[in-house]
């Protein structure tokens, strides 16, 4: 594996008091190489996603949302990275393992949902790529976060994306949520001694209340 050979060490500046989320020059020269290969290869990702969206348009209501999110931020993807090297996982396999540093959303018509999934399928398909094996998360049975992701490379695995698949109600209320989702899924970040992980615990639970009432509202996703 080759490094970026002139970055150096990394620091989080916005890491939670009590924990310094940090990159040594090789950990962040690796990620930050991984990180520039993705921008890279962002535009033709755009050409592709933008092709599939256009075919399925007017048969399925295909529309691209999220577009100023399609490239991850590098800083992250360092957070992230540092997250995963805390946990002892090895630096070659946070950096190769990561496939969520394109990423699109697709959103269907409801009655169109699961048909222009799988058509999707079938116009990447080809295009000459494959599902990254066990990439396949379905959680429209998850209370507090719906919709089904899938990623997919090349054959030779050099170019990775991920493909999130929503309703527009689905994604209506994903975006809605999504300082609420990270308010849960941050409390992990704040090991402070027992009063504050309480608060954290109090504030996760919250957080999933609400999330899984505005869910609650929205029509199930179907087929023709």
């Amino acid at each position: 594996m080759t490094t970026n050979k002139t970055a150096t060490a990394w620091k989080d500046d916005a890491s939670e008091p009590g924990r310094r989320l940090e990159l040594t020059a090789e950990q962040n020269g690796a990620v930050t190489e991984r990180w520039e290969a993705a921008r890279a290869a962002h535009k033709a990702l755009d050409a592709v996603m933008e092709g599939v969206q256009q075919a399925l348009a007017d048969s399925h209501g295909a529309k691209l949302e999220g577009r100023l999110h399609r490239l991850k931020g590098l800083k992250a993807f360092r957070r992230k990275a540092a997250m995963e090297l805390e946990d002892r996982v090895p630096l070659e396999s946070v950096v190769r393992k990561v496939q969520d540093l394109n990423r699109y959303t697709l959103v269907f018509d409801v009655k169109s949902y699961t048909e222009g999934v799988r058509h999707t399928y079938a116009l990447l398909h080809e295009r000459g790529y494959v599902i990254v094996p066990g990439s396949e998360q379905n959680t429209w049975e998850d209370p507090v976060h719906k919709g089904f992701r899938a990623a997919w490379q090349q054959p030779d695995g050099t170019v990775k994306f991920e493909i999130a698949f929503h309703t527009p109600d689905s994604f209506r209320v994903k975006t809605e949520n999504h300082l609420l989702y990270d308010l849960y899924r941050s409390s992990r970040l704040r090991p402070l001694g027992e009063e504050a992980e309480n608060t954290a615990e109090s504030h996760e639970d919250a957080a999933k209340v609400v999330q899984q009432r505005r869910y609650s509202e929205i029509p199930a996703k179907g087929s023709k």
